[in-house]
């Protein structure tokens, strides 16, 4: 079993990432900069911890850079440049993925949830236990409350649980044919659009049970782990990394991550179906800590990987070199 992470150093990156937000913005006042001034000079783990959200922003940088040689190359090699989609192509598609969109949209998880939220949004609730949930973005829940049992059904989308103590009744979380009983305070769960779960642990331990490993007592997941479960395959227990629930706190961090993963996870904040028309696009690398605001990524995405957009609509946007 791997140590948790401390708690002290995941509050001093969580400072660093907040002062690194603040000076992103480009509204940064004076009296902003003095209070980050002293607080860098308060502690050398200040300083480290900043040092290391900015490195973030470094690799994003190399990145760009790389794309751009590799990009270049192709193109003086061919003696050409390389071809892009017409707005009749981009308005075609425009058509077919929209109304794929609106095939899968889950209209019957919203029709049969107690609580929701709407894309980009997020929500506090308050249960009847005295337990809170924060639902991310596009998430949707329902209640099973018994004497015996805390049920709590997760539809789709993505939910944090602080769990109040009742040792009469379990509370338990259902995200297809998982189920995550909690043995301590607070820990979420996402279930993706493609059946899968993501199981983390903030505080204390869950008990995860899995459909098609009966045989099983279960999985335990304690502070600081993170288990990755999909249908038919061995759950993967690992440290939970910080791009993991920085959700919670208002963010979103990419690490050196693949720009198709990026925009997948963008597609869950943004009303606008975001997709990439051209597929070497798909493998450049984007590393950053960002508001979790879609539009604000989008332009940050622009920037740094110098990649044009073409919008059709509130409904799509498309992403071309």
């Amino acid at each position: 079993m791997q140590d948790a992470p401390d708690p002290d150093t995941q509050a001093l990156v969580d400072d660093a990432i907040d002062w690194l937000v603040l000076l992103r913005s480009g509204n940064v006042s004076a009296q902003s900069r003095a209070a980050l001034e002293t607080w860098l000079q308060a502690d050398t783990a200040h300083r480290q911890a900043f040092a290391e959200a900015e490195a973030l922003w470094g690799v994003a940088a190399i990145a760009v850079q790389q794309s751009d040689n590799v990009e270049v190359g192709r193109q003086r090699r061919s003696g050409r440049r390389l071809p892009t989609a017409t707005p009749g192509a981009w308005a075609a598609a425009a058509v077919v993925l929209l109304g794929v969109a609106l095939a899968w949209s889950p209209v019957t998880d919203w029709a049969t949830s107690d609580y929701r939220t709407g894309v980009g949004e997020q929500r506090q609730i308050a249960l009847s236990d005295g337990s809170r949930v924060l639902l991310n973005t596009d998430t949707a829940i329902a209640l099973e409350w018994s004497a015996a049992r805390r049920g709590v059904v997760l539809r789709h989308g993505q939910a944090e649980f602080q769990v109040a103590k009742d040792s009469a009744r379990p509370f338990v979380v259902m995200a297809g044919d998982t189920a995550v009983t909690a043995l301590g305070t607070v820990f979420a769960v996402y279930a993706d659009s493609a059946g899968g779960v993501d199981v983390s642990v903030s505080e204390h331990a869950v008990k995860v049970e899995l459909a098609d490993r009966a045989d099983q007592a279960g999985v335990r997941i304690d502070t600081g782990q993170r288990l990755s479960y999909r249908t038919g395959a061995a759950p993967a227990v690992q440290s939970a990394s910080a791009e993991l629930n920085a959700w919670t706190r208002g963010k979103l961090i990419f690490d050196d991550r693949p720009l198709a993963e990026v925009v997948a996870e963008l597609n869950r904040y943004s009303r606008a179906k975001i997709v990439i028309g051209a597929a070497d696009l798909k493998q450049r690398r984007l590393s950053g800590v960002f508001p979790l605001d879609a539009e604000q990524v989008l332009e940050a995405i622009q920037a740094l990987l110098k990649i044009r957009t073409t919008r059709l609509g509130p409904w799509l946007v498309v992403l071309h070199g």
